[in-house]
């Protein structure tokens, strides 16, 4: 069966998500990009937080990185979490993630 590439939240979940992430990361927050990173104890989801200005929100505690992801992980049982994902809050939409290979490794022109 084939894991959809998006998927929105009811009103309610994402009043919730938007709550939430409020409270872990002190400040409105735009989008959330989960990708998967290796680390010393393995394979953990970490998160990329953006604020309303469209720039990065640091987080300083390697945990809250690995919080936000598990936060939508948990509201998104369904999302294809093989692939990285992006959560846009204004919207509560959670879209697969999908980089354009360079047309170098695609046998094009550089």
């Amino acid at each position: 069966m084939t894991k959809p590439t998006e998927l929105q939240a009811d009103d309610a979940t994402r009043r919730a998500l938007d709550q939430q992430l409020y409270t872990l990361v002190g400040r409105p927050v735009r989008e959330v990009r989960i990708t998967r990173v290796r680390r010393n104890e393995g394979l953990r989801w970490v998160a990329l937080v953006i604020g309303l200005n469209g720039k990065e929100v640091r987080l300083f505690d390697t945990g809250l990185h690995h919080a936000a992801a598990v936060i939508l992980r948990e509201a998104f049982p369904d999302a294809d979490w093989s692939a990285a994902q992006d959560y846009t809050v204004r919207i509560g939409t959670l879209a697969r993630r999908s980089t354009a290979l360079p047309a170098g490794l695609r046998g094009g022109r550089r």
